[in-house]
C-alpha cells in the first residue's frame, strides 16, 4: 500500500563531509527541501560539524570502527545473504583507485557499526548524496535493514577513472537515482539503467543578482572571469591558448581573473609568464560565495573551457554557468559533457569546442567591439536561469520523486 505524500517525514540523508565549504548548492538544496516541511536526519561520515543553521548533524566517530569486531559476525549471522552479496561484489572487481578503496570501505564500515542504530529511527528512506563513500553506505545499510535507498549520480562519480567501486551493484538495487545533466543521464542510460529510475533535478539557485546595465564595465578592457578548481577537467591551459592568440592580434585588451585553487596552480603560474600573459590573466585563489557573486556583477563575459579529463572525469553543468547566467554575465562555454545544458546555444549563451580558440576569440574581438548586440542574449539568458535554476522549483521535484519511491514500497 502506498504511504502518501503527506507521510513522507522520516528521510536520512548521508554525505562524505558535511557541509563541506565548496559545496554550496547542496546547502542551498537543503534549505529549501526543509522550507517544504522535509527535515532529512543528515549523517555526516567523514569529518564535518554537529551542527549546521540549528540542525544537528550526526557525526560518525570513526573510532566507532573498532566495534567492527562486534558487528562483522553480527551481521554476517544475522543477514548472511545481503552480507554475502557486498563482500562478493568487492572480491569480484578490481579497485579504481586508492582513494575510491579507502571511500568504499569506510562507507561499508559505517554501515555495519550504525545499520542497527539507523534502524531504530524508521526512516523511509536513504538518500546518498554522492555516489561514492555516501550510496555506499545508503546501499550497504539498505541491504542489512531493508529500507530502500535512492543516491546522487553526478559526472564526478559517473566518469572518473571508469566510476565508483561499487556503482553497479548501488544502481541494481538503488530505487533512485537522481542525476543533475542529460549528459550524466546518457551516461546511466548506457550503462543500462531504465529511463523510469533515472530522474535529471538541475542542482538550483537561490538568489538572482541583479545587474544595473549591460555595457562593458570599462569600456578600455574587456572583463572576463573563469571559476573552478585548478584541475584538468577545467581545461584551463586551452583556456591560455586561446587568450594568448587574442593577445597577439592585439584588437581587444582584456582582464582574466581566474577563481579557484588547486594542484595545477604552479604549472598554470609558469605557464601564463611563458606565454606573456602575467600582464592580464590572473589567479586570484579561492572566493566566497558572496565574493564570487560580486565578481559576476563586474564581468563582461564567463569563460568556461572544461574538457574530459585523461582520467575520464568532466563536468556536468558547472554550477558557474548558471551562477555567471544569472549574474547578466555573456556565457562562453565548452561543449563537452553538460555545461552548455545550461543555456540555448546562440540564444542565451554560446557552446563552443576549446580546442578551435578561432571561435572564441572571433565572438569576443565582436562583443568588445559591439557590446550592445548581446545585450538580448544576456537578458535572455537571466529569463532562461530563472525558470530552469530556481531552487524551490528542483526541490519540490526532488522530494516528489522521494514521495514516489515512498509510495511503491
Amino acid at each position: 500500500m502506498g504511504s502518501g505524500p503527506d507521510s513522507l517525514k522520516r528521510v536520512a540523508f548521508f554525505y562524505a563531509t558535511f557541509p563541506r565549504p565548496t559545496e554550496t548548492f547542496v546547502r542551498r538544496e537543503l534549505r529549501a527541501i526543509s522550507e517544504l516541511g522535509l527535515n532529512p536526519t543528515l549523517f555526516s561520515i567523514w569529518r564535518g560539524n554537529r551542527n549546521w543553521e540549528g540542525q544537528k548533524i550526526e557525526k560518525f566517530q570513526l573510532s566507532k570502527l573498532l566495534s567492527l569486531i562486534f558487528w562483522l559476525p553480527y551481521w554476517a549471522f544475522k543477514r548472511p545473504q545481503s552480507f554475502r552479496e557486498v563482500l562478493l561484489a568487492l572480491w569480484h572487481r578490481p579497485c579504481p583507485n586508492l582513494q575510491n578503496w579507502n571511500e568504499t570501505f569506510l562507507g561499508l564500515g559505517f554501515a555495519l557499526v550504525e545499520a542497527q542504530n539507523i534502524k531504530s529511527k524508521n526512516f523511509q528512506i536513504l538518500h546518498a548524496v554522492w555516489a561514492t563513500m555516501p550510496a555506499t553506505a545508503a546501499f550497504t545499510v539498505s541491504k542489512l535493514i531493508d529500507v530502500p535507498f535512492s543516491m546522487g549520480a553526478h559526472a564526478y562519480d559517473l566518469f572518473r577513472q571508469g566510476g565508483d567501486w561499487l556503482l553497479r551493484e548501488k544502481f541494481e538495487h538503488a530505487s533512485l537515482i537522481r542525476t543533475s545533466s542529460n549528459s550524466s543521464a546518457n551516461r546511466l542510460y548506457d550503462l543500462g539503467l531504465a529511463k523510469d529510475r533515472v530522474t535529471v533535478v538541475r542542482r538550483g539557485l537561490s538568489s538572482w543578482p541583479t545587474r544595473k546595465a549591460f555595457k562593458l564595465s570599462n569600456p578600455k578592457v574587456l572583463s572576463l572571469l573563469c571559476v573552478g578548481r585548478l584541475v584538468e577537467k577545467k581545461g584551463y591551459f586551452l583556456l591560455l591558448r586561446i587568450l594568448e592568440l587574442l593577445n597577439q592580434r592585439q584588437k581587444v585588451d582584456f582582464k582574466l581573473q581566474i577563481v579557484g585553487g588547486g594542484p595545477l596552480k604552479k604549472a598554470l603560474e609558469k605557464e601564463i609568464n611563458r606565454i606573456g600573459l602575467s600582464a592580464c590573466v590572473e589567479l586570484v585563489g579561492s572566493k566566497s560565495e558572496q565574493e564570487v557573486s560580486e565578481l559576476f556583477l563586474k564581468t563582461d563575459v564567463m569563460l568556461f573551457t572544461g574538457i574530459i579529463a585523461s582520467n575520464g572525469d568532466r563536468d556536468g553543468i558547472p554550477n558557474v554557468v548558471p551562477e555567471a547566467m544569472s549574474a547578466g554575465c555573456l556565457v562562453l562555454a565548452s561543449c563537452f559533457a553538460g555545461a552548455s545544458e545550461a543555456f540555448i546555444d546562440g540564444v542565451s549563451g554560446f557552446s563552443l569546442n576549446p580546442n578551435h580558440p578561432e571561435n572564441w576569440i572571433e565572438l569576443l574581438e565582436d562583443f568588445a567591439t559591439n557590446p550592445s548586440a548581446y545585450d538580448k542574449i544576456r537578458k535572455k539568458a537571466q529569463v532562461e536561469v530563472r525558470e530552469r535554476f530556481d531552487v524551490n522549483r528542483t526541490a519540490r521535484n526532488l522530494k516528489k520523486a522521494f514521495e514516489l519511491v515512498s509510495e511503491s514500497k
